[in-house]
């Protein structure tokens, strides 16, 4: 069974289960389910993609709905750089100039439906210094259920070098932004492109 039918489910075998009983503890969603509610009620644009050539279709699509062109896109990521046909920045360059980050990222959390990332993407740079829309790609096998299990997995993965500039990436939400206890927070409009295979 794909992610997708994970997602959204296939086919109900019948209108009564035993989930739908009013005795029965109610069952959790699965962590992707949970991580693409929680990212598109904040306002999360989220694209599944089959394969790699839906991806860079998908990709394609982003740039043409904002009409943004390869030089408006800022990209740390060798990688990302060669498969885009991007350019690769210098040293010192201005960071402001861009009006798109492209990005992978270490997890999605599922829980808090945001992402966590660390100085291999975002360098030494600040969330606030950086363009206000990112474009992030992900794979299947990112999620995590919450923080903690984000953060365990990190340590994990990166055992004797843990990262720095470890952050959680939020997506924008017009809500929060009248919210005086938001101010300050550098969420960002975020696409998400979760790649299956």
């Amino acid at each position: 069974m794909g992610l997708w039918s994970k997602l959204f489910g296939g086919r109900k075998k019948s209108k009564l289960s035993k989930a739908d009983s009013p005795y029965l503890p109610q069952t959790k969603d699965k962590v992707e389910v949970l991580f693409a509610k929680n990212f598109t009620q904040k306002g999360g644009k989220f694209i599944y993609s089959e394969d790699a050539k839906s991806t860079d279709a998908f990709f394609k699509l982003i740039l043409e709905e904002n009409q943004w062109e390869i030089q408006d896109i800022l990209c740390f990521d060798s990688q990302l750089i060669q498969r885009f046909g991007l350019e690769k920045h210098p040293i010192n360059f201005d960071v402001k100039k861009f009006k798109v980050f492209l990005i992978g990222c270490e997890y999605l959390i599922a829980n808090k439906g945001n992402l966590l990332i660390c100085n291999h993407q975002l360098r030494d740079y600040k969330l606030e210094n950086l363009p206000n829309y990112f474009i992030v790609l992900s794979g299947i096998n990112n999620f995590a259920n919450d923080v903690s299990e984000g953060m365990s997995l990190l340590k994990n993965k990166y055992a004797n070098r843990l990262p720095s500039n470890i952050t959680a990436l939020n997506v924008r939400n017009s809500d929060d932004e009248n919210d005086f206890l938001s101010y300050g927070n550098s969420a960002k409009n975020l696409y998400l492109v979760l790649q299956e295979h």
